[in-house]
C-alpha cells in the first residue's frame, strides 16, 4: 500500500548522503505534520510552539497540514517521509488510534511511528451557534427533539467523535435530525459559525476561537477535565450520564516517520520542551485554559504504543466491540 520512502537498510537517504544525527542535526528547516486542517485545537497548538521550537534549533519550522480520513490521510503520508527528521507530526491518541482500528487502515499501524514527545491535553466540547440561546446539553437534547434546530457536525466519518456523536444519541438523547462529518475542529466550527449546522463537535481549543468569534458559544464539556476556567458554567455530559473521557480526552504526540534515529529525536523532544515552558506558551495555557504538558519520549510512547487493543477493549466494553460501532454507521446510512 505504500511507497516505500524510509531509506535504505543501512540508514542512507535516497540521494546517497550520510543521514542526520543528533550533533549536526538540523541543518535546515523542518516539516510538522497537522492532520487536521487549520483552526483545530492540534493545528492550534502546533503553531503556538513552533516559533519556540526553532529557537534552540535555530532552523524555521513549517506547518504542513494535511487533513482527510480522520487524521489517517496525513498519518500515513507521515510514515512514508524520509527518516532523517526533517519531517514530524502530531497525533491524538486515544482518538487516533480509534480512527485507525475504525477504519480498518492496511499498510501500517500506529506503533510503526516514532515517539519524540508530548506537549498536552485537550478533548471534545460542543459549540452552539448563538442565535439559538441554548445553554445547556438539556436544552440542546429539546431544541432537536422539537425541531428548532437542524444539524449536527463532527470531525471525520469513522472518526472518535463520530462514535461519540452515535453515543449521544443512543445513550444520552440527542435526537439530531442529520449528522455531518467535516475534516477536523476548524472546519466544523466554520459550519456552527456560520449556521451550517447548528450544533457540534470542537475541541476545547479552538471552542475558544469560536467565542471570540462572537457567533458560537460552547456549552457542554464532554471531558472529565475541569474548563470553568475559560467556560464559566459550562455544562458537563457527566451530568447526563457516565463518563466520555476514553473516547473524548487526548494527547498531543509528536512522531517522526520508522527508524528515525534517537538522537535527531531527542534533539527535537528537547525543543518541544523549551516551547512547553517558554513564557509565552505558559501565558498563552493560563489565558486560554489549554493544558500544556511535556513528556519525554519515553512519555509519549506509553501515549500510543499499544493503544489499539486498549481502545479495542474500551470499545468493547462500551458498545460490544468495533463490529457494532460499524453496525451503528450503517444504520445511520
Amino acid at each position: 500500500m505504500l511507497a516505500g520512502c524510509l531509506g535504505d537498510e543501512n540508514g542512507d537517504g535516497d540521494d546517497g548522503t550520510e543521514p542526520a544525527n543528533g550533533d549536526d542535526f538540523p541543518t535546515d528547516s523542518l516539516t510538522w505534520m497537522i492532520p487536521w486542517g487549520e483552526g483545530g485545537g492540534t493545528d492550534t497548538y502546533a503553531r503556538q510552539m513552533a516559533p519556540h521550537m526553532e529557537e534552540p534549533l535555530g532552523q524555521s519550522i513549517e506547518i504542513d497540514n494535511r487533513e482527510g480520513a480522520g487524521s489517517m490521510l496525513g498519518s500515513e503520508w507521515l510514515v512514508q517521509q524520509d527518516s532523517d527528521g526533517y519531517t514530524f507530526g502530531t497525533v491524538n491518541p486515544p482518538g487516533w488510534s480509534f480512527t485507525w482500528r475504525a477504519q480498518e487502515v492496511d499498510g501500517w499501524h500506529p506503533d510503526d511511528l516514532e515517539p519524540i514527545a508530548h506537549s498536552g491535553i485537550f478533548g471534545y466540547t460542543l459549540i452552539v451557534n448563538d442565535q439559538y440561546d441554548i445553554e445547556s446539553f438539556d436544552e440542546l437534547r429539546d431544541a432537536y427533539a422539537d425541531g428548532e434546530i437542524s444539524g449536527f457536525g463532527y470531525q471525520g466519518a469513522g472518526s472518535d467523535s463520530h462514535l461519540t456523536t452515535l453515543i449521544l444519541q443512543e445513550e444520552y438523547g440527542l435526537e439530531y435530525d442529520t449528522a455531518v462529518p467535516y475534516d477536523g475542529g476548524g472546519p466544523t466550527m466554520e459550519a456552527v459559525i456560520s449556521d451550517e449546522v447548528a450544533a457540534g463537535f470542537a475541541t476545547n481549543t479552538s471552542a475558544v476561537a469560536a467565542e471570540e468569534s462572537g457567533e458560537a458559544s460552547a456549552v457542554v464539556n464532554l471531558m472529565d477535565i475541569d474548563l470553568d476556567d475559560v467556560f464559566p458554567g459550562i455544562d458537563p455530559i457527566t451530568d447526563y450520564g457516565d463518563s466520555l473521557a476514553w473516547i473524548t480526552e487526548f494527547y498531543q504526540v509528536q512522531v517522526a516517520p520508522p527508524d528515525t534515529p534517537a538522537d535527531v529525536r531527542e534533539t527535537l523532544s528537547d525543543a518541544v520542551r523549551h516551547a512547553c515552558e517558554h513564557e509565552d506558551t505558559q501565558e498563552w495555557s493560563e489565558e486560554t485554559g489549554n493544558i500544556v504538558e511535556y513528556g519525554d519520549m519515553d512519555d509519549a510512547a506509553d501515549q500510543y504504543v499499544g493503544s489499539v487493543d486498549e481502545i479495542e477493549q474500551q470499545v468493547d466494553d462500551v458498545i460490544g466491540g468495533f463490529d457494532e460501532f460499524q453496525e451503528m454507521v450503517e444504520a445511520e446510512d
